[in-house]
């Protein structure tokens, strides 16, 4: 997808920058794991802003749409709303004890995790908008949205679910460094999502979902 390769472009340029600037100003520059974060928000940040752009003028006629064939920016309930967090927290609750089975004793990890660990307080802080809002929200567009559409006019309602949902935690497994089992704990949220937009017609319940998921995980960067 293009928004996996802008990160892995932008991600390049603003690594080797950052690196090129902490060499040219060594007593200026924060130390190595701050200076990965302001480059994962920066690459991230970017590569949304153009995602989100090229989706907008790719569907435009199809973004408020919440039929089959439409992105879902369509306005939600309250009832729909709370819906979707609820279901992003208990996701997590059920796929971290079926990650637990399938994984035994094997280590889990998670660059991002990893990354934030490694960070200043204040730079987790700063990390905080891009993991919990701006990730959910482009790949609820995405995957949610776009990919979710394809497959519903081509598929059907639930061979879509279950193939956006595969496809949204497979696509993570480099995020997870390969770790195969906790992929099915994504596939779980996946399933939440495409559940929630089609039920709902929004895909706003499916992003509350998301967002609640990701914050639940943010939880442990201050523990």
């Amino acid at each position: 997808m293009a928004y996996f390769a802008l990160q892995f472009a932008l991600g390049g340029a603003f690594g080797f920058a950052s690196q090129s600037l902490a060499k040219a100003f060594p007593d200026t520059m924060p130390g190595p794991g701050d200076r990965l974060v302001v480059v994962v928000i920066l690459t991230l940040a970017l590569s949304a802003a153009i995602t989100l752009a090229m989706v907008a003028r790719r569907w435009a006629a199809q973004l408020r749409d919440g039929g089959p064939a439409g992105i879902g920016f369509a306005a939600p309930t309250g009832g729909q709303m709370l819906a979707g967090a609820v279901m992003g927290i208990v996701a997590p609750i059920l796929g971290g004890l079926l990650t637990q089975q399938l994984a035994g004793d094997h280590p889990l990890t998670q660059s991002v995790s990893e990354l934030a660990d490694s960070a200043h307080v204040v730079m987790r802080i700063a990390l905080l908008p891009v993991a919990v809002l701006v990730g959910p929200l482009v790949e609820e567009v995405l995957f949610r949205g776009a990919l979710l559409a394809r497959l519903r006019l081509s598929l059907g309602d639930g061979w879509a679910i279950a193939v956006s949902s595969i496809v949204f935690g497979v696509i993570h497994l480099p995020d997870l460094g390969g770790l195969w089992y906790a992929v099915p704990n994504l596939i779980l949220v996946g399933a939440f999502c495409a559940w929630l937009r089609i039920r709902s017609r929004s895909i706003w319940p499916a992003f509350a979902c998301h967002a609640a998921n990701n914050s639940l995980a943010t939880l442990a960067w201050f523990s």
